[in-house]
């Protein structure tokens, strides 16, 4: 059964390690211009002792660039001594849709929002969701996942719970 099968991606951050990481969700991918390819998404954990974990997520539709961009400055200046646990960013975590500008994976069409709970077997796309619905989620208390309207919808800030 694919539940049990490990996922295929391997994080380039240590969880537990205290300090600032950045790094990558590495996902071996094969395509015509690299039989030794990878999908690498963006992570970065700040980590300080003990204390509640937060998973921050954007780009989960490519066309949705705030989220991203507000997740990338977060990443790049949040002091860790501001942090009592774990904050995990990961700006752009359908990173192919997110480099092509486009809502779905330009790799094989798929999703993000309607991928969940994924398959470590399955596309590109469902590999991503597997890895956040088996490794990422469980390790958080709190989940922010930024969105936005895309390119074809213009939207009102708000927040929903």
């Amino acid at each position: 059964m694919s539940s049990h099968r490990p996922s295929p991606i391997a994080p380039t951050v240590d969880f537990d390690r205290d300090g600032v990481q950045h790094g990558f969700l590495r996902l071996p991918y094969s395509r015509d211009d690299s039989a030794w390819g990878s999908v690498m998404i963006p992570i970065c954990v700040i980590r300080n002792g003990k204390g509640p974990a937060a998973l921050l997520t954007g780009g989960n539709h490519g066309d949705e660039y705030e989220g991203p961009l507000a997740l990338y400055e977060l990443a790049r200046t949040l002091d860790p001594s501001q942090v009592s646990g774990t904050v995990i960013i990961v700006p752009a975590m359908n990173y192919p849709a997110f480099r092509a500008g486009t809502r779905t994976s330009p790799i094989d069409k798929g999703n993000m929002n309607r991928s969940f709970p994924g398959r470590p077997d399955g596309t590109v796309t469902q590999k991503i969701a597997d890895y956040f619905q088996r490794e990422l989620l469980p390790r958080a208390d709190i989940v922010f996942d930024f969105h936005s309207g895309g390119r074809p919808l213009d939207f009102v800030p708000f927040c929903a719970a």
